[in-house]
């Protein structure tokens, strides 16, 4: 709250809905800690009370991220996100956790798929083949979105492999980049576009349950757009130059 400025005791008792003398006793601990400075009846943060709460915003936003479906974190392998991008969960902020319909448990959620469509850049990253993210890859790339495709080598090779024809499909219209990843991680799937950004994680044991965060905040989409530069940096384009070279 003080980082916001000076507060009153009145303001902060309001803000904190509780009274004067259950606060006031906490405010003075952070007074001798060298926290918090006192002028009157205005409570101001010191030098060293904002360098704390700088360094103590990212972890009380990962708390709170964790808050909102802790059950779900605690089974997750984290592993496929970078400790630098791990320690800013806290970006994520509020996020909606979706649970798969069984009618369409193969299928990416319709939430998901709606904005998606309505979305003038995508950038996504999968680990896993999806059949139905074929035709809605065409049908975003009808829509003249630009999109940028990072697939794994497993993935690359199981569309050579079974779906060649997909490749032209990819590699052929000018807003769409195709690039293979070339390092290793156990993220399943990352999607960001200027509406959203989605993430799909594993379970500690490797499996996939189709259980789904979807965050439409501003920060949310930074930090996904963050972790998508992340596995760019390891991956490399595909084009109609290397192609033949790449399929080998």
């Amino acid at each position: 709250m003080l980082t916001e400025g000076p507060k009153r005791i009145d303001e902060i008792t309001e803000v904190l809905d509780a009274p004067a003398t259950s606060v006031l006793p906490q405010v003075k601990k952070l007074k001798e800690n060298g926290l918090v400075l006192q002028d009157g009846k205005t409570y101001k943060l010191s030098k060293i009370g904002l360098i704390v709460t700088e360094k103590m915003q990212p972890l009380v936003g990962t708390l709170e991220v964790f808050e909102d479906h802790f059950d779900y974190w605690t089974e997750r392998d984290l592993t496929g996100i970078p400790p630098s991008l791990r320690v800013n969960l806290g970006k994520i902020g509020s996020c909606r956790l979706i649970e798969p319909k069984l009618s369409r448990i193969f299928e990416p959620p319709e939430e998901f798929v709606d904005n998606l469509l309505k979305s003038g850049e995508v950038m996504r990253f999968t680990s896993y083949f999806q059949p139905s993210f074929k035709s809605i890859h065409d049908i975003v790339i009808r829509n003249k979105a630009a999109v940028s495709l990072i697939v794994t080598s497993g993935f690359f090779e199981r569309v050579v492999s079974d779906h060649p024809e997909e490749l032209d499909k990819f590699l052929r219209p000018e807003n769409s980049k195709l690039f293979i990843f070339n390092g290793s991680t156990t993220l399943a799937s990352l999607t960001v576009t200027e509406r959203f950004m989605a993430l799909l994680l594993p379970d500690k044991r490797g499996k996939l349950d189709q259980r789904l965060l979807l965050s439409f905040e501003e920060k949310a989409i930074e930090w996904g757009k963050e972790m998508f530069l992340h596995l760019l940096d390891q991956s490399r384009e595909v084009t109609g130059e290397n192609l033949e070279e790449l399929k080998k």
